[in-house]
C-alpha cells in the first residue's frame, strides 16, 4: 500500500508541475522567440537584401568607370560603395553581431572587406591616370570570386527568411489552440488530488517514509552506478584485446610514474618490444590466430614484470613498457627475460605451434617532463638497432646524457646514427632575431631560432626534412621548443618572445603540457607560438581548440610564413591569429616591383580586418619601409639590423 501512494503522489505532484508548465506557456514565459527577435530578423534580412543590391551597384558602377572614365559612375560607385559599408555597418550592429548565422556572414565580411579595398584601389589608380584601365578590370577568377560572395550573401539571406517563417508557423499554431488549457485544468485537478495522498500517507507511515533515505535498493543503486562508472573508465584505458594499457593509459601511467621518480629522484625506464615475423604469421594463419598471439605475448610480459611496472599495446604488435624505480642494468635482465620468455617456447594457436620471436630497445628516459610521442621516439631508437639483427635486446642512446658501468659490447660503442644525432639536444643551438617596431624602429622582442647540429644537419631545411622521414619531427620540435625556452629568460619591458611549433606537434602533444612549459612569472614578457602556414597538410580547423587554448593561457598566436601556402585566407579567418607574418617572397623588394605591392597591401588589409597586428619578415632594403609603414604593417624582421644573435644583449635582460 505504502508503495502504491508513494507512486500515485510522484504521478500527482508532475502532472501539477506539468499545470504550471502548461500556464507559463500560455503566458510567454520561457519562449524562445519574442516580438523582439521577431523585429530584429525582419530587420536583418531587410539590410541583407540593401546590402546585396549595393554591394551589385557598386561592382557595376567601378567596372563602367574604368572603361568610360565617366564622373557621374564615379560618384555612383562612391555612394554604392559608402551604402555597402553602412549595411555592413549595421548588420554588425545587429544584436551585437550574435545573429542565427553572425558566424556564417563573417567570413562573408572578411572577403567582400577585401573585394571593396580591391575595387577602391582599382578606381583610384584609373582615377590618376597612372595606368591603362584594361589592367584594372577585374580578371574571370576575381569576377567569379565577388559571385560567389553576392551568392553567399543571397544564401544568408535565404536563411534569415526560413527562420522567421518557422517562427511564425509556431506561432500561428499555438494561437487558437485550447490543449494548454484542458491540459491545465486536468493538471490543477490531479495536483490538488495528489496533494490529499501525500497528507495521508504521511499520517499512516510518516516514520517510513523518512527512513527512504536509507533504502538498500538505493544504496544498491548508488554503488552499481560507481561501478559502471569505474568500469568506462577502466575500458577508456584498457586495449580491449590484450587487457594491456592503450595510449590514453600510456599517458595516464606515465604522468603518475614521472611524478613519483621526480619527488623520490629514481629513473624510469622504457622498453619497446615489437615482433619480428608478425606480419608473417598474421598472413599464413589469419588475423583470429594472430590475436591468440598477441594475447600470449601479452600474458608472458605480464608474468615477467612486477606489479608496479606498466605494459601497453600502442601499435599493432608493438608495445611499450614502463620500469619504475629500475637501473639500466636491471631493466636489461628484465628485457632479455621477456626476450627468451617468447623465443624459447613457440605459441600455441588452435592445433598449431606458430615460433614468434621478438626485439627489445630499452632506454633510460630523461628526468623531465616527457609526452608519450617523446618516450615512443626514444624507445623506438633503440629499437630500431635491435631490429637490425632480431630477436636481441638493444640498448637506446638516451637524451640525458646517462651512462652506466655495464659492457655492452664493442657494437654498442659504434658511431651514433643519423636519428641519435638529430635527438642529441645537447647539440642543438639557440640563435635570436630581433623584432622591429617600423614606426620607431626600436627592438620589440626577439624570434628565438633553433638550428641542428653543426655540419650536415645545420640548415633547418635539411634538419626538419630528415626529422619528417624519419617520424620523429614531433619530438624534435619538442625539443627545440624547451630549449628555447630554457636558454631565453624573460625579457621585460612589455617585450615579446617568439617561438615556432610545427602544427602537427600542435595535434599531438596535449596543449596542457605545452602551456605548462612556459614560465609561471613572465615578467612583463609575452610569449608568442609561431605556427608555420606552409607546414598545413590537412584543415587548419583541427588546431582550432589548440589556438584558443594557448590564447586563453595569455600565449599569442602568430601565423608564420603567410601567402605561401594554398589557403592563407581561410587560415586567417579560421584561426583568428594575434599576429601575421608575411612570407618574405611578398616582402623583399616592394618598393621597386608595384606588382609585389599591390599582393601585400592586400594580404595586409585582410590581417587588419581581422584584428591582427602585422610583421614583415626578410626586409634588407631601406627604401622598402616607406610603402610598409603607409600599408599599416606594424613590425619587421631582416639583415637590414643586422644578422643573428648568439645570446640576448644584455639590455635586455632584468
Amino acid at each position: 500500500m505504502q508503495q502504491i501512494r508513494k507512486s500515485l503522489t510522484l504521478l500527482t505532484i508532475a502532472f501539477f508541475l506539468l499545470s504550471l508548465v502548461a500556464v507559463a506557456s500560455m503566458m510567454g514565459i520561457g519562449r524562445t522567440h519574442d516580438a523582439r527577435w521577431f523585429d530584429l530578423h525582419t530587420d536583418i534580412v531587410s539590410e541583407l537584401q540593401d546590402l546585396r543590391e549595393s554591394y551589385k551597384d557598386m561592382l557595376l558602377a567601378s567596372q563602367r568607370y574604368l572603361i568610360t572614365g565617366d564622373k557621374l559612375q564615379f560618384s555612383t560607385f562612391d555612394t554604392a560603395s559608402n551604402l555597402v559599408k553602412e549595411h555592413l555597418y549595421a548588420l554588425k550592429a545587429q544584436d551585437g553581431g550574435r545573429f542565427a548565422n553572425s558566424e556564417k556572414m563573417r567570413g562573408i565580411t572578411a572577403r567582400l572587406t577585401l573585394v571593396l579595398e580591391q575595387v577602391a584601389m582599382d578606381v583610384q589608380s584609373r582615377k590618376a591616370r597612372d595606368v591603362s584601365f584594361r589592367d584594372r578590370m577585374f580578371t574571370t577568377r576575381e569576377l567569379r570570386e565577388a559571385s560567389r560572395v553576392s551568392q553567399d550573401l543571397l544564401e544568408v539571406e535565404r536563411l534569415e527568411e526560413q527562420e522567421i517563417r518557422g517562427y511564425l508557423a509556431r506561432e500561428s499554431k499555438a494561437q487558437g489552440n485550447a490543449l494548454p488549457m484542458i491540459l491545465m485544468l486536468l493538471s490543477a485537478l490531479c495536483g490538488v488530488f495528489g496533494l490529499a495522498t501525500m497528507a495521508g500517507a504521511r499520517h499512516d507511515d510518516g516514520i517510513a517514509s523518512d527512513a527512504t533515505s536509507g533504502d538498500p535498493q538505493k544504496q544498491a543503486l548508488q554503488a552499481e552506478i560507481e561501478s559502471l562508472q569505474a568500469q568506462l573508465e577502466r575500458l577508456a584505458n584498457i586495449d580491449d584485446l590484450t587487457e594491456a594499457l592503450n595510449t590514453r593509459g600510456l599517458e595516464k601511467a606515465l604522468r603518475a610514474e614521472e611524478n613519483r621518480a621526480f619527488r623520490a629522484g629514481n629513473q624510469l625506464i622504457a622498453m619497446a618490444l615489437d615482433c619480428d615475423n608478425f606480419q608473417k604469421v598474421n598472413a599464413a594463419f589469419g588475423p583470429r590466430t594472430s590475436d591468440v598471439i598477441l594475447k600470449e605475448i601479452c600474458k608472458r610480459i605480464k608474468a615477467t614484470l612486477r606489479p608496479s611496472d606498466h605494459v601497453a599495446r600502442v601499435d599493432g604488435d608493438e608495445f611499450v613498457i614502463l620500469l619504475p624505480d629500475t637501473q639500466l642494468a636491471y631493466g636489461l635482465k628484465v628485457a632479455e627475460r621477456i626476450r627468451a620468455s617468447i623465443a624459447d617456447a613457440p605459441l600455441k594457436a588452435a592445433q598449431d605451434l606458430v615460433p614468434v620471436t621478438a626485439s627489445i630497445g630499452l632506454t633510460a628516459l630523461p628526468s623531465r617532463s616527457l609526452s608519450t610521442t617523446e618516450v615512443l621516439t626514444f624507445a623506438r631508437s633503440a629499437l630500431k638497432r635491435a631490429q637490425q639483427e632480431g630477436n636481441r635486446v638493444a640498448l637506446g642512446r638516451d637524451s640525458a646524457g646517462l651512462t652506466d658501468d655495464i659492457d655492452i659490447g664493442d657494437d654498442e660503442h659504434e658511431s651514433q646514427s643519423i636519428v641519435a644525432q638529430l635527438l642529441d639536444q645537447s647539440q642543438f643551438k639557440v640563435l635570436y632575431q630581433p623584432i622591429i617596431d617600423l614606426r620607431t624602429e626600436e627592438i620589440s622582442g626577439y624570434e628565438a631560432l633553433s638550428r641542428g647540429p653543426d655540419g650536415a644537419f645545420e640548415s633547418p631545411g635539411d634538419f626538419f626534412r630528415l626529422c619528417v622521414e624519419n617520424n620523429i619531427l614531433s619530438t624534435v620540435d619538442l625539443q627545440c621548443l624547451k630549449l628555447c625556452l630554457a636558454n631565453t629568460p624573460p625579457i621585460g619591458h612589455n617585450r615579446r618572445i617568439h617561438l615556432n611549433l610545427f602544427p602537427s606537434t600542435l595535434l599531438e602533444i596535449p596543449v596542457d603540457q605545452l602551456i605548462a612549459l612556459f614560465p609561471a612569472d613572465r615578467k612583463d614578457t609575452t610569449y608568442c607560438i609561431e605556427i608555420s602556414e606552409q607546414q598545413f597538410v590537412s584543415e587548419p580547423s583541427y588546431i582550432r581548440d589548440h589556438v584558443a587554448a594557448l590564447k586563453q593561457a595569455g600565449i599569442l598566436v602568430a601565423i608564420d610564413d603567410v601567402g605561401f601556402g594554398r589557403s592563407s585566407l581561410e587560415t586567417l579567418i579560421l584561426l583568428e591569429p594575434d599576429l601575421v607574418k608575411v612570407d618574405r617572397t611578398y616582402v623583399a623588394g616592394v618598393a621597386s616591383e608595384p606588382a609585389k605591392a599591390r599582393l601585400l597591401r592586400r594580404l595586409a588589409n585582410v590581417a587588419k580586418s581581422l584584428g591582427a597586428e602585422i610583421v614583415a619578415e626578410g626586409i634588407e632594403n631601406k627604401n622598402d619601409l616607406p610603402i610598409l609603414m603607409e600599408m599599416g604593417i606594424n613590425y619587421g624582421q631582416g639583415f637590414l639590423w643586422g644578422g643573428l644573435l648568439p645570446v640576448l644583449p644584455p639590455a635586455t635582460m632584468i
